[in-house]
């Protein structure tokens, strides 16, 4: 139990972004592919896919965690998997051997968490979520962004990418009035306590949306490597009174 405890302490010294000239230390979240070989009755090698389309860099020897992927149908775990190093990399295949801290063995879609470096570059609240491997789309399920893209974003086009985010959960509350769903209920509790649910998705703005994004970059275990309709999840925080970063 020691043992845990002090690769989670040294790994979280390392989570704070670094900078060192012209580049930056990030940790950065990737999904396990079905590649797993069992060294030994507490070590497996894991393999991530990291393609030339992200300027991302792993080093030898680098250390990664490993994680539990949320899913709904199951109960969300928080605890390790286990942790290690990379001890091999071929082109885009990065191969970590991890020491596994339960009987659980790594499966398809864990997260394996490691520090990347990347060129330093405009780094805002859509790269934090999307460094967690968060992918939002519109309620019609076309993506908002691409993992590539986030890299380069600035200010004035993560704005109005966050707008277009607000304008989705407008036309969808719009429509779900309008279809006189049976979802539509009186809020509780947060910055939209005593309004119906889907007056206040009709009028949710940019700014809005903004503070959420930075609830989920804030707590992201529930969100990481999964596919979400920006939609449904901010009226489920609308709905649970709308948690927010305390910012001074």
């Amino acid at each position: 139990m020691n043992r845990i405890f002090f690769t989670i302490a040294l790994f979280i010294s390392t989570l704070t972004i670094s900078a060192q000239k012209d580049s930056i230390d990030i940790l950065y979240c990737f999904r396990i592919t079905d590649y797993t070989v069992q060294l030994n009755d507490s070590t497996t090698v894991v393999q991530i896919s990291k393609t030339e389309s992200l300027p991302l860099k792993i080093k030898d020897k680098q250390m990664g965690i490993l994680k539990y992927r949320y899913e709904n149908e199951k109960i969300f775990d928080t605890t390790l998997i286990g942790a290690g190093r990379c001890n091999l990399i071929k082109e885009e295949w990065h191969y970590f051997s991890l020491h596994l801290y339960h009987n659980r063995k790594p499966e398809k879609d864990d997260l394996l968490y490691s520090i990347c470096r990347m060129p330093k570059l405009y780094i805002g609240v859509l790269f934090n979520i999307a460094r967690n491997d968060i992918r939002l789309t519109k309620v019609d399920e076309v993506p908002f962004y691409s993992a590539e893209k986030v890299f380069k974003l600035n200010e004035q086009t993560e704005n109005a990418l966050i707008d277009s985010m607000a304008k989705d959960i407008r036309d969808t509350g719009k429509e779900m009035l309008a279809q006189n769903d049976g979802q539509d209920q009186i809020i509780k509790g947060g910055i939209y306590n005593g309004k119906k649910l889907f007056a206040a998705m009709l009028a949710s703005s940019g700014e809005d949306v903004r503070k959420f994004l930075k609830y989920m970059v804030a707590r992201p275990q529930k969100y990481a490597g999964n596919v979400w309709k920006i939609s449904e999840l901010f009226a489920t925080w609308m709905t649970n009174e709308t948690p927010m970063v305390i910012e001074h």
